[in-house]
């Protein structure tokens, strides 16, 4: 059993066994099932707060969880964005052709791998058709460096992937963007600066040391849903 503090109805509620927290049905999509007692608290966390940050190690699910959750909550398209930085300047491509949708789905490849856990299989839909249409209905790409002129107004939803990778000033930035009846949900994992921000420097690290606040919740995934090599890279980071 499992139970929070919710300061939106102002009372300690039971969450485990919650219809909303338990399954996610999406229209035309396969049931998102939350596959542990963490996950099950970040859906609840995000379908109840107007803002959630979800922290956890690679393959704990944040990217999927945030994008399930969005698309069982609305109907309209779902703004994302995310830095478009690689973990080492040492293997930089240089500057992508295209349009800017073309140049940031590739930096969106996490949300695309959500989108074909989803829909792969249900009407017909597969990998391309996801990718080159699914994708494009579901999602609005916002490129961060253009998220200062951006509002999120009531009903919409904005989804920051890798938020550790952003400075304190952008990290402002995107929390001063949502109006009221909004909802974001920030998504990260401090262990995984690499060599591109000093961990100290992140606006996640920040975030993290003035929390808690009633304005956001915060919910850090715990285990991990991938192959045991993961084990092994995570070994490598400590």
């Amino acid at each position: 059993m499992a139970y929070c503090f919710n300061p939106v109805k102002n009372k300690i509620e039971r969450i485990d066994n919650i219809p909303q927290t338990s399954k996610l049905r999406i229209k035309n999509a396969n049931i998102f099932t939350p596959l542990d007692i963490y996950q099950k608290c970040a859906v609840y966390a995000m379908v109840n707060s107007d803002a959630t940050l979800l922290t956890g190690r690679f393959g704990s699910g944040k990217t999927l969880i945030a994008t399930a959750t969005a698309l069982s909550l609305t109907n309209k398209k779902i703004f994302i964005t995310r830095p478009p930085i690689g973990i080492s300047s040492d293997y930089d491509i240089g500057f992508l052709p295209g349009s800017k949708d073309e140049k940031m789905v590739e930096w969106a490849g996490g949300f695309l791998s959500a989108l074909n856990f989803l829909y792969k299989g249900t009407k017909g839909e597969n990998y391309d058709s996801i990718k080159n249409r699914l994708f494009f209905e579901k999602f609005e790409i916002i490129p961060l460096n253009m998220i200062q002129g951006v509002s999120i107004l009531e009903g919409e939803i904005l989804i920051v992937d890798e938020v550790q990778l952003i400075t304190k000033e952008y990290m402002s930035m995107i929390l001063s963007r949502m109006s009221e009846g909004s909802k974001l949900f920030l998504l990260g994992d401090i262990n995984q600066t690499y060599s591109t921000i000093n961990k100290e420097e992140s606006g996640l690290y920040k975030l993290q040391q003035i929390l808690p606040h009633e304005a956001i919740a915060w919910v850090d995934l715990k285990n991990i849903y991938r192959n045991k090599l993961t084990e092994v890279a995570i070994k490598l980071l400590e």
